[in-house]
């Protein structure tokens, strides 16, 4: 049977859900996010310093931690888990217009506040849709096919977004990035009325209820799936990491690296065109050699992608291509170890689980963009060195320290020659 055979037949068999995220995603990578890939710039050009921009990291990972056990618990409680994300995608549709039109970066500020707040909503939501769209046994093979499809998509919509902003007057103009923000803003509303229409409830077991007290109904969910601690200490871990370099990561390119809208755009090109020839050959291997073991391999190749972002010379921006080829190349090989995961926790459990994972990720998130900002004042390659750090010295133990029998696996025994490492 041929590749297009078997992608009809992949296709014919999947949910509608599945569908429908798949269409939603492709919309978003399109125009969704046009004005959203230089959102640091743009705050910075509104006057914001590295400190601000930091502040405004943790300002948003308070907000998630403040939000994040109630918003798993609704989640958990709510029966019509569609209705929910809806409201939570109709609060949010304002966003983007505000981003538009904001007059200073004060205005923006408050604007991701908001934004991270109706995401407590669609955040779990949604995941929880996505997973329940797909079985254990396809889960690799439908990521696949949704990363896939969304790289063949990303290789012209970094351009289109670099065209755009070019065209309206260039990174260094302010009311250059109002009418990208408006765009997405049109966007949005075709993709809320998309989803709308065409999602479905979804079906699944929910478990009888041993709740007690809010703490007692959260935690719960440590008692029936031992391996989410070692699971928990590795996110908060990674997430401290990342959160002390990412807000900064743009301004990284165009102010110590001298990378301009059209280099930023093609390390956007060549993640997605990496993404798009190595998925399903990643895919395949993660299936045959073990999802797991595949996860860990892919932290040395997201070291390797930090060294070539550290010693690429100012006077050759176009060497970050290098980093984002290789970062791509670990976030393919990532995709066993994303589809592991999906299946490690039940859907029952999944909104508690999540209220608990961005709680203490985002508490830790509070203090990392600042001490980031602090860093950068002293040398912006500092940050690069300490996630290579993390990467090549902990990422693999943490991973490792994850024992392999999560109760979700339940289709795991129908297909027992699929490797977890």
């Amino acid at each position: 049977m041929g590749f297009v055979d078997d992608f009809r037949e992949f296709w014919g068999n999947q949910s509608r859900n599945f569908k429908v995220f798949l269409v939603r995603d492709m919309i978003g990578t399109l125009l969704g996010n046009i004005g959203g890939r230089y959102g640091t710039i743009y705050m910075s050009n509104l006057g914001a310093s590295a400190v601000d921009i930091g502040l405004l990291s943790s300002v948003l990972s308070l907000v998630r931690t403040l939000l994040s056990l109630p918003g798993g618990i609704l989640t958990d409680r709510v029966k019509r888990i569609k209705r929910l994300y809806l409201t939570g995608r109709l609060l949010m549709l304002p966003v983007n217009l505000l981003k538009a039109v904001a007059i200073g970066w004060p205005m923006y500020f408050y604007t991701r506040v908001y934004e991270v707040m109706t995401f407590r909503i669609t955040m779990p939501t949604g995941n929880i849709l996505s997973i329940a769209s797909i079985t254990n046994r396809d889960r690799v093979r439908g990521l696949v096919m949704n990363r896939t499809v969304i790289a063949a998509i990303g290789l012209i919509a970094p351009i289109l977004s670099a065209y755009a902003i070019t065209y309206f007057g260039g990174l260094e103009s302010v009311e250059s990035f109002r009418p990208l923000f408006m765009i997405q803003f049109a966007v949005s509303i075709v993709v809320f009325l998309l989803l709308a229409t065409q999602l479905e409830e979804p079906e699944f077991e929910r478990k009888a209820s041993q709740e007690g007290s809010v703490l007692q109904s959260t935690f719960y969910i440590f008692r029936q799936v031992p391996g989410l601690r070692g699971l928990l200490l590795l996110n908060v871990v990674r997430t401290f990491f990342m959160e002390i370099r990412m807000p900064l990561m743009q301004l990284y390119y165009y102010e110590v690296k001298n990378a301009d809208a059209f280099v930023i755009a093609y390390m956007g090109t060549i993640s997605t065109a990496v993404t798009l020839l190595l998925s399903v050959p990643m895919g395949n291997v993660a299936d045959r050699v073990g999802r797991r073991k595949m996860g860990y391999i892919s932290q040395v190749v997201y070291a390797a992608c930090i060294l070539a972002a550290i010693f690429t010379p100012a006077s050759q921006p176009e060497w970050l291509l290098l980093y984002s080829f290789l970062s791509s190349v670990g976030g393919a090989m990532d995709v066993g170890w994303n589809a592991y995961i999906q299946g490690y926790i039940p859907l029952d459990l999944r909104g508690r689980w999540m209220g608990v994972n961005t709680m203490a990720t985002a508490l830790i998130s509070i203090p990392a963009p600042i001490i980031g900002g602090l860093i950068w004042a002293i040398n912006p390659d500092y940050l690069w060195w300490i996630s290579f750090v993390f990467y090549l010295f902990l990422a693999i133990p943490l991973r490792m320290s994850i024992p392999e029998d999560g109760v979700a696996l339940e289709e795991e025994a129908e297909n027992p020659t699929e490797g977890d490492g």
